[in-house]
């Protein structure tokens, strides 16, 4: 069965991290995201909101194996843990990887779970957040 396939083949790439994105916070694009999102927050002028560190460094992990199962794809959420503030000015690193990978049957068919984390550190090789997401193939 190809489903199996697809899921033993993801399940193979749990733990390997995806290459890793850097990028600045720049104080621009920390103003345009606290607008974008409708939080005039004045200490969004120094420090960056919780969210935007997936719009500053977005860890790419395509997975061509999922695009096997199902036709399209759903958000099954994000959640942060957060350690120290994200300031203007910070070098951020974000590597992420697979972390779980299984299998539903619900009453709209088969559904493929996709958990990734990603973890963010500064400069100073501290980790100042940690994101765990779900995708979802149906």
């Amino acid at each position: 069965m190809v489903a199996n396939s697809v899921v033993e083949r993801l399940r193979a790439r749990i733990g390997v991290a995806a290459p890793s994105t850097e990028a600045t916070v720049e104080a621009g694009h920390v103003k345009r995201f606290a607008e974008a999102i409708g939080d005039a927050n004045p200490r969004w002028t120094t420090e960056a909101p919780p969210t935007f560190l997936v719009a500053l460094a977005p860890v790419s992990l395509h997975l061509a194996e999922a695009e096997e199962y199902g036709k399209g794809w759903l958000n099954g959420g994000n959640r942060f843990e957060y350690f120290e503030p994200v300031k203007v000015g910070d070098r951020i690193t974000a590597t992420g990887r697979v972390a779980e990978v299984y299998e539903k049957t619900g009453s709209s068919g088969s559904l493929l779970f996709i958990i990734f984390e990603t973890d963010y550190v500064n400069q100073d090789g501290r980790t100042v957040a940690k994101l765990r997401g779900t995708m979802i193939r149906r």
